[in-house]
């Protein structure tokens, strides 16, 4: 198939949402499939580094010009004028595009969504969360509420609906942008069930549910040993250091576990970069915790193969994040707080309840002094690993695409 993906987020940074997208792209193109990268090019030689890495596979890419850069969210600010259609539309005519696949949903996206529909191409949409969070008193948030919906539809043409989606009216308002996108596609995917069921009750009735899956570029981990689990116990946590991924918390849930456990029982790696990072520096002072900052994609999964456990401490934010996945193709099981995560973690992860600091506190004091259920748990993630199989992945897209 001749496929189009489409992502309104900088691919020269790799949050969750761009690692699932490039990992899509290298499993279509590994199968056969003529892939075409949409995506923004900001200014300057760092905004061209994704274009040089992507534009000789097949199918090539289309850098779309922008000159800026939304502040605190990481969002290059492309609209959807009429201009950027015909271009889109050009594009798509002579590549003789098959399929529209969204990563996002904003107005690069809607851009060619409009594009597309002008010539009958189907259009899929992965929604990568449906949990927007934005805590703020409520009156900042009713006015920020009141800036997405007017900047949004500046961005994209076209109002996100105002249905009430979540007690606070930013959050309502966030999630209403990308249950409005769902809305004009032809089929949505959704990596994760609980997700599905949720953008359903939103009132989509074309969603379908395909978990994401890494492009395996080197063996799957081996599973930990007795020996091998010996103390201390070695954590990493993986991801972006802002409040939804609650790395406050787990930094103080270390801090409390470390005065309960003997010296050197414990010894965590924090990974990632954001807002956080100063805040939760000044709290582990003087706990068993490193900041390594941002890492480059083979480093990250040589952390975790150097660990015992993947942390993932979010709650009520995530859908399906791809620190699961790789840390399964680690050998590692994920140590994790929401039970509304099912995709493989029910089989390989180890819940820690309650969700707060104190909880996972206890549950670091029992790993620690018994380690033979991390030893357990990581056996099992290298089964569960095999639930996310590029073919299966690739096979399960190809059928929404006919659905489409």
């Amino acid at each position: 198939m001749r496929i189009a993906l489409v992502c309104d987020y900088s691919l020269d940074y790799l949050g969750g949402a761009q690692s699932a997208f490039l990992d899509q792209a290298r499993i279509l193109r590994a199968r056969g499939h003529s892939v075409t990268i949409i995506a923004p090019a900001l200014r300057g030689d760092g905004g061209q580094k994704w274009v040089a890495a992507w534009r000789n596979g097949p199918g090539g890419v289309v850098p779309v010009p922008a000159r800026v850069v939304l502040p605190g969210v990481d969002l290059p600010v492309v609209r959807n004028s009429k201009a950027l259609r015909a271009r889109l539309d050009e594009e798509l005519q002579s590549r003789r595009i098959d399929v529209v696949h969204l990563h996002s949903e904003f107005g690069l996206s809607a851009a060619v969504v409009a594009a597309a529909q002008s010539r009958g191409i189907p259009t899929v949409q992965t929604v990568h969360t449906f949990f927007w969070q934005a805590p703020m008193p409520r009156l900042a948030g009713v006015i920020a509420a009141a800036g997405v919906r007017g900047f949004t539809r500046w961005l994209r043409g076209f109002a996100a609906g105002d249905a009430s989606l979540a007690v606070r009216p930013l959050d309502s308002a966030l999630r209403n942008v990308t249950l409005s996108m769902g809305q004009r596609v032809d089929a949505v995917v959704s990596p994760s069930a609980h997700q599905a069921d949720r953008l359903r009750a939103a009132g989509l009735d074309n969603v379908h549910v395909v978990p994401n899956a890494i492009a395996l570029g080197d063996e799957p981990g081996a599973a930990l040993t007795v020996d091998a689990a010996a103390p201390p116990l070695r954590i990493v946590w993986v991801g972006r250091l802002v409040a939804e991924k609650r790395l406050l918390e787990f930094v103080d849930a270390i801090v409390l576990a470390a005065a309960r456990l003997a010296p050197g029982a414990l010894d965590v790696e924090i990974v990632g970069e954001g807002p956080l990072r100063a805040e939760a520096e000044r709290r582990a002072a003087g706990a068993p915790v490193r900041f390594l900052g941002r890492l480059v994609r083979d480093e990250v999964a040589a952390a975790m193969r150097g660990a015992d456990l993947v942390a993932l401490t979010s709650y009520g934010f995530d859908n399906q994040p791809m620190t699961v996945i790789e840390a399964l193709h680690a050998g590692r099981s994920v140590f994790y707080v929401d039970p509304a995560l099912t995709e493989g973690l029910e089989a390989a992860g180890i819940l820690a309840s309650p969700h707060t600091s104190a909880g996972m506190a206890d549950a670091l004091v029992r790993l620690a002094n018994d380690p033979a259920e991390v030893v357990d748990a990581s056996a099992r993630a290298v089964v569960a690993a095999r639930e996310f199989d590029p073919d299966v992945y690739a096979a399960r897209l190809l059928d929404v695409y006919a659905a489409a």
